[in-house]
């Protein structure tokens, strides 16, 4: 018995058949073959086996080592500088503009001196807002206390998770894994200088693999 594999499609829609037979691989080759006139030729820039197809996405050694130099770069180069901060001292009723106003799930809540005291994310922001549909019997003594608040202190979160500014990409990236979270403040010597998000650590990858890329086809031409 004879495994056949085809590929039907260049990229995202490859996929691999399976024959049940070298017979049956022989009488469809005949049909098509009957159709067309002609045996169809291979489409330009497909795999015949898949070994090759595998090749195809398989970073290169070149790829590989420059994946991996940049794990252990700092986030100081591609966080974020320009944060939108919540003073603690801010009325509740601007906590939930900013949120609606932004497309953040948290942000950092800050004292005068620029010092990260706490944070809100959209779960309290949630809560709070819909605390006429939550049954008393569910109502928690922290519930309670949150919506009794008129600021940002006292509704925030204190002493949040944070990175330290000569963290490396691989250090965040573990941080959010573990944690779950979308983005981390970055502090250093207790003052809000950043934030680091998912979304940051991937485009710097993929600009690193992209640069890698164009090296290896221009190296390629000459």
């Amino acid at each position: 018995m004879g495994k056949i594999f085809s590929l039907t499609n260049n990229l995202a829609g490859r996929a691999f058949s399976q024959g049940s037979s070298d017979k049956e691989g022989e009488e469809k080759g005949n049909i098509n073959e009957g159709q067309s006139g002609k045996v169809p030729e291979k489409e330009e820039g497909l795999s015949d086996t898949l070994e090759e197809f595998l090749e195809d996405f398989m970073p290169s050694e070149q790829e590989g080592e420059k994946f991996e130099s940049c794990l252990w770069m700092t986030i100081e180069d591609i966080m974020t500088r320009d944060v939108v901060t919540i003073k603690e001292d801010a009325p509740l009723e601007e906590v939930f503009s900013l949120f609606g106003k932004f497309p953040y799930h948290t942000f950092p809540v800050v004292n005068e001196n620029n010092e990260l005291v706490g944070i809100i994310d959209l779960d309290i922001v949630l809560e709070i807002l819909l605390l006429c549909l939550v049954p008393r019997s569910k109502h928690t003594p922290l519930t309670a206390i949150r919506s009794l608040g008129g600021k940002a202190r006292d509704i925030m979160i204190t002493h949040p998770v944070t990175i330290s500014l000569d963290a490396t990409l691989k250090d965040a990236s573990d941080l959010m894994m573990k944690h779950r979270f979308d983005r981390v403040c970055v502090s250093n010597n207790g003052k809000l200088v950043g934030i680091i998000s998912k979304k940051d650590l991937v485009k710097e990858i993929c600009r690193r693999r992209k640069k890698v890329k164009i090296g290896e086809k221009e190296g390629n031409i000459r």
